[in-house]
């Protein structure tokens, strides 16, 4: 490696850590934009007194908006954490750090989701405004809080396989002789050959 006498400046871990969180966040409100515009509504026939029958096949609907949550999110963890560790290397602390910022994102992903879904759909939350024997578009939903898992579990599944995949640094400075490990040549190497 080459020295060229320019030293960058320290950056404090905190101000990393905090970086890190708003770009996964701000990445988490893109994903949520993108899921509000995406995701089925489900098609509901108001049976009068605020009561509603679900018709025919929408009731897929409601699996589809929390599927399709789960894949976006899932593949941005899987990105978001290839691309920090690749960007920044790998330590146990930053590991946790790439974790904890898909958890964020995830979560304001699901939070501009639910919010441009209802702006979407407005007034549609429930039947009880409607007329009898009209349909309904109720917005779409996340039917279980345990959908902001797959980004952070999708981001450290792919921290698990960048490092048993990492190759071994041969600029460890923590390694005062590299001749002394296990994989080095037994007879030495001549330098005319």
């Amino acid at each position: 490696m080459v020295d060229t006498g320019v030293r960058r400046a320290s950056v404090p871990r905190w101000t990393q850590w905090a970086r890190w969180t708003v770009v996964a966040a701000a990445v988490g409100a893109v994903l949520g934009l993108a899921w509000a515009q995406l995701a089925p509504p489900r098609h509901v026939g108001v049976l009068g007194d605020g009561r509603a029958a679900v018709l025919t096949g929408e009731s897929l609907h409601r699996f589809d908006a929390v599927a399709l949550f789960a894949l976006v999110t899932a593949a941005a963890g899987v990105v978001g954490a290839a691309a920090v560790w690749r960007s920044v290397g790998g330590t146990p602390r930053r590991a946790l750090g790439i974790v904890v910022s898909a958890a964020v994102g995830s979560v304001c992903a699901a939070g501009v989701g639910l919010g441009l879904a209802a702006l979407r759909f407005p007034g549609a939350t429930d039947a009880t405004d409607a007329a009898a024997g009209t349909v309904v578009a109720l917005a779409p939903e996340l039917a279980t809080p345990m959908v902001v898992v797959p980004g952070p579990l999708a981001a450290a599944v792919t921290l698990v396989v960048l490092v048993a995949f990492a190759p071994d640094d041969p600029d460890d400075p923590d390694d005062p002789d590299p001749a002394d490990r296990d994989d080095a040549p037994d007879t030495p190497v001549s330098p005319v050959a």
